[in-house]
């Protein structure tokens, strides 16, 4: 995948390139917001592919009810409620500004590291995606379906831990 920070800085236009000129500070102003930005469309597109494994739950719980496994209803409805969270967390993150007061300041290697992390994120989201994709395979048996839940809740489990580590980059911990 492009750095879209790369990509959004090459998208200035001659006008912000002479404000940066002119103004003293615009220039690393423009580089923050740069970095924010393609932290923030990193970040939508991982709530994009989460909703389509939240929607591959969704199909399930129908399948489920056409062949009279409502017993597993409860564990789907639960994976769902988990996945929503996950993705929550992703939608409404913290793009990385900080106060003149704020005991830790957002500094542009902040603002680096937590991109490369959630780029990382995206690799991992694959994963993920694999065993969402097993979602729309089990079949009528319940212990099939029980052994693809299972799976799929260890993958989301594993992923929701590394995602809630995000906050520790942002607060400048290293991991």
């Amino acid at each position: 995948m492009d750095d879209l920070r790369d990509r959004i800085a090459d998208d200035r236009s001659g006008i912000e390139n002479r404000l940066a000129r002119l103004i003293p500070g615009y220039q690393g102003y423009k580089e923050l917001k740069t970095r924010r930005d393609a932290d923030r469309l990193l970040r939508e597109l991982l709530v994009q592919r989460l909703d389509v494994i939240r929607t591959r739950l969704r199909e399930m719980i129908i399948t489920l009810t056409n062949n009279g496994l409502l017993e597993l209803l409860r564990a789907v409805d639960a994976l769902e409620r988990r996945l929503e969270t996950v993705t929550d967390a992703f939608h409404y993150a913290d793009y990385g500004y900080s106060g003149k007061t704020d005991p830790i300041k957002i500094t542009p290697e902040i603002l680096d590291r937590l991109y490369e992390y959630d780029e990382g994120l995206l690799e991992k989201v694959e994963r993920l995606e694999e065993s969402g994709e097993r979602l729309g395979t089990a079949d009528a048996d319940p212990v099939s379906v029980k052994d693809v839940l299972l799976a799929f809740d260890a993958e989301l489990k594993r992923f929701a831990a590394v995602a809630r580590d995000r906050s520790k980059v942002l607060g400048g911990i290293e991991l």
